[in-house]
């Protein structure tokens, strides 16, 4: 029951109340004289009393049912029933006994913090007063102090719930933190922000830090060690904030440095008018020492740490504003360990929240199209397969690439029916090659987790029954974070893929950190190098045995390497000495529209004719 339905239902009780009583209260006081109607001693009426109590126990009613707090409610109940008693025999004991009601009753009123029940409150409490010592000395009526009471119950019915709440005693989880970690909370460091940049508006810069890896620590050891690890990493935070350049922030009697925003985000601000990276060097020191172990609960646990920082100029200067922007910035490079805000981020984060708007209503069969770009063979100078490329038609911004959409697509719930489109349009262009007597093989990319559903497996079974593919006709490439993170449920669901006929293809090797001790678990038929490993083709010397080392490996595996982002005849030339299989990118043919692929290809082997004799059909693979 609310506290609006509660406060009419106690207004209604005492209207009924005094709808009963009206026509004896009327009798009772028609030969009073207006000095003498609340004078006890002269005429005492039953009725009225009843009338006074039966409001008294209503109002005390509604405030006890919404009362959020314990002592509260025992309180009320407690003055309620002192109340009624002294009302029943105007017993002096009951009067002196409801004193110190009244006064832990003003006790209460001063912990809830709200001005408005504190003015109602004290200025009732002390009616109260007035009329229990009018009745004590002068015989007035008991009712007097019902009705000097009544807007106190009344009070605490019109109390905002967030008001009862703040004095409740810290036992939530956020309390006991930050308890634990004893610094500013998000309302004093704004608090402090506002004065520092009255006092100071020269350039400044408002850093944000964000912990990662505490979940599997909060699973496995417990939120009290996660907490504890919590304490820890920010005690290692502060010892770099120790500049005197740093915003100083007020806790109690002492000053801190940084904040606690909530969670694992921590926050601070330092003046840049002596040092203009100060805030730069200050984030690079505490990733670095954020990276080292930690000891909690008897075990080492290793704690990633990342920022973002944005200048104090930016948004007008306003606190909300900027925390945005900074959490912004740790969002829009999620990759990144070091994130400044730039204003084309609020552009970005526009344009994507427009286009997730475009995906709920897109019509995959008129908008998405593939293009196709050749994986050509070192030895021979032959096509080794075609390559799929997801394109978007907007309608404004034109034709969008995957990286563009990708992460869209994912947001918006499609990554499953999109990859289901992209297979079975990737069947039809196969069977309409085969129909034009052209044998080539037809690779295409897919997001990850969506390719290791049981409902993803079972449609590729049909499509390549329904489509009468024969192995090889498809190669599924997967980007290497997913096979670095397979559980033993997909490495089966990718041997499956395997035992259907498809071959797989890990995609943009090396563009992120891989454990190359966990490829070796699946069987792939080829490893593409990302575009970053062959760009620097000049430098000759440590880096290109690292690459080297990398192909040596893979074709231990016998697995074929390919090479991406091959754009000039020197960096053919280079992965060509690195022993690589094939080589793929602008040098050989630019993304074309998958419509035209047919005329393309015919007019390759017009070109390449002795290429073509020497190359390998798919089922040789």
């Amino acid at each position: 029951m609310t506290k609006k339905l509660l406060l009419k239902q106690s207004f209604h009780s005492i209207l009924m109340l005094l709808a009963c009583c009206h026509p004896g209260v009327m009798a009772a006081t028609a030969s009073m004289s207006v000095a003498s109607f609340w004078q006890a001693s002269d005429v005492q009426s039953p009725l009225l009393m009843a009338f006074m109590a039966g409001a008294l126990l209503s109002a005390s009613i509604g405030a006890i049912s919404v009362s959020q707090q314990p002592l509260h409610r025992l309180i009320y109940a407690t003055t309620t029933a002192v109340v009624l008693a002294y009302l029943a025999n105007s017993a002096v004991y009951f009067a002196y006994l409801l004193i110190p009601l009244l006064l832990l009753q003003v006790w209460l009123a001063l912990r809830t913090k709200q001005k408005r029940f504190q003015l109602i409150a004290c200025l009732s409490l002390g009616g109260a007063v007035l009329a229990l010592g009018g009745a004590l000395y002068w015989g007035l009526s008991p009712g007097l102090v019902v009705a000097a009471l009544l807007p106190v119950f009344f009070a605490e019915l019109m109390l905002p719930k967030a008001a009862t709440e703040s004095v409740q005693q810290p036992g939530t989880d956020e309390s006991k933190t930050a308890d634990i970690l004893e610094l500013p909370d998000r309302a004093g460091f704004r608090t402090a922000f506002y004065d520092f940049r009255q006092r100071d508006p020269s350039a400044a810069m408002l850093v944000m830090i964000r912990l990662e890896g505490f979940q599997q620590v909060n699973f496995h050891l417990g939120r009290e060690f996660g907490d504890l690890l919590l304490a820890q990493s920010a005690n290692r935070i502060k010892q770099h904030l120790q500049h005197p350049d740093v915003m100083p922030i007020p806790l109690g009697n002492d000053v801190s440095r940084l904040a606690h925003l909530g969670g694992l985000h921590f926050v601070f601000v330092c003046s840049l008018v002596n040092q203009h990276h100060l805030h730069e060097q200050m984030v690079n020191e505490i990733i670095e020492s954020t990276l080292k172990p930690f000891n909690v609960g008897n075990c080492t646990i290793e704690v990633k740490a990342r920022a973002s920082y944005v200048n104090c100029d930016e948004e007008q200067g306003q606190f909300e504003n900027l925390l945005t922007c900074a959490f912004l910035a740790l969002d829009s490079q999620p990759d990144s360990p070091i994130a400044p805000y730039q204003q084309q981020m609020q552009i970005n984060r526009l344009e994507q929240q427009a286009r997730l708007a475009e995906l709920a209503h897109i019509d995959f069969r008129k908008e998405l199209e593939l293009y196709f770009q050749p994986v050509v063979r070192n030895e021979d100078g032959d096509i080794e397969f075609l390559e799929l490329l997801l394109r978007w038609q907007h309608p404004k911004q034109g034709i969008l690439a995957a990286g563009k959409f990708i992460e869209d697509i994912r947001i918006a719930g499609l990554a499953l029916p999109v990859a289901q489109y992209v297979i079975e349009r990737a069947a039809e262009i196969a069977l309409a090659l085969r129909m034009e007597g052209i044998s080539m093989p037809l690779s295409l990319n897919l997001f990850g987790p969506e390719m290791l559903h049981e409902e993803f497996i079972e449609f590729i079974d049909r499509v390549l029954l329904e489509h009468q593919l024969k192995p090889g006709d498809l190669i599924i490439e997967c980007p290497s974070s997913l096979f670095t993170s397979l559980d033993p449920q997909g490495i089966a669901m990718v041997s499956r893929l395997r035992s259907m006929g498809l071959r797989l293809c890990i995609d943009s090797f090396g563009e992120t950190p891989v454990t190359l001790s966990k490829l070796p678990q699946l069987t792939v038929d080829y490893v593409k190098l990302g575009r970053s490993l062959t760009s620097d083709h000049g430098n000759q010397g440590s880096f290109k045995s690292v690459v080297r080392g990398i192909v040596e490996m893979q074709q231990i595996q016998a697995c074929k390497v390919i090479c991406e982002g091959v754009e000039s005849p020197e960096q053919l030339q280079f992965v060509k000495s690195l022993n690589t299989f094939a080589a793929q990118g602008y040098y050989f043919a630019r993304p074309l529209s998958s419509v035209g692929m047919i005329s393309w290809l015919k007019q390759w082997r017009w070109e390449h004719p002795d290429d073509a004799s020497a190359a390998p059909q798919p089922d040789s693979h």
